[in-house]
């Protein structure tokens, strides 16, 4: 759960851009980046329905439902499957809900550990995303670019490796709609093989989505587990 829930909170901050379609005649990886980067800096708030793929061992899950941001750093995951789960931060604190165990993961966002660059799981911020493409080396898949992968859509599709093998996701693929710049899906795959893949659909940059939406509302009788991704240590 810890890593795929990390996945989130990576994609989550590079998934949804700007609606905006300037012309290009450029192919470079750098160009795409600083593209993403300076279009979610401007992001005020957005839904959109979500679908979440993972593949190990020749078993696959799937997970659905629907998110929500607001700048800066509030977000929320609605699962419809498995129904009830839910995902949520005011930007300083995120709760994970797994209704099934009738827990609370609490986790402090604004913890700093040693030789990092800030507080964890800042990603879905501007600052989080300078983070990421710190974290992870990146370049186009192939010299084809942008290219249509079946669809009336054209993507730069971005491969990113791990700068330093320290768990997680140590290699993670991007596919950036060429017009847009929207990340339409992102891949990822551990050290393990385990591949979980997550997608966006119904993206709307218009919703008004009150600051109530990101308060995390627990049960009496679930229990609490604090700080289950990253501890202070």
């Amino acid at each position: 759960m810890k890593v795929w829930i990390g996945f989130l909170l990576l994609v989550l901050g590079v998934s949804l851009e700007a609606q905006t379609s300037p012309a290009h005649n450029w192919h470079s990886p750098s160009e795409v980046v600083k593209k993403i980067k300076k279009n979610f800096s401007e992001i005020n708030s957005y839904s959109a329905d979500f679908l979440i793929k993972t593949e190990d061992n020749k078993k696959e899950k799937q997970m659905r439902g629907k998110c929500f941001y607001k700048r800066p750093g509030k977000i929320r995951y609605n699962f419809a499957e498995p129904e009830g789960d839910e995902i949520v931060s005011d930007g300083k604190t995120l709760h994970i809900f797994i209704k099934r165990l009738g827990a609370v993961g609490k986790q402090d966002l604004t913890l700093d550990r040693k030789n990092s660059s800030g507080p964890i799981f800042t990603t879905n911020s501007p600052e989080g995303l300078n983070r990421l493409f710190r974290k992870y080396h990146y370049k186009f898949d192939t010299i084809e670019q942008p290219r249509s992968m079946g669809d009336a859509t054209k993507y730069f599709v971005l491969d990113l490796d791990q700068r330093e093998k320290i768990g997680g996701f140590e290699k993670m693929k991007l596919f950036v709609d060429s017009e847009s710049y929207l990340i339409k899906k992102a891949v990822a795959t551990d050290g393990r093989g385990k591949v979980t893949t997550i997608s966006f659909s119904n993206i709307n940059f218009s919703e008004d989505i009150q600051d109530g939406v990101f308060n995390f509302h627990m049960s009496g009788n679930a229990k609490i587990v604090n700080n289950p991704l990253v501890s202070e240590n």
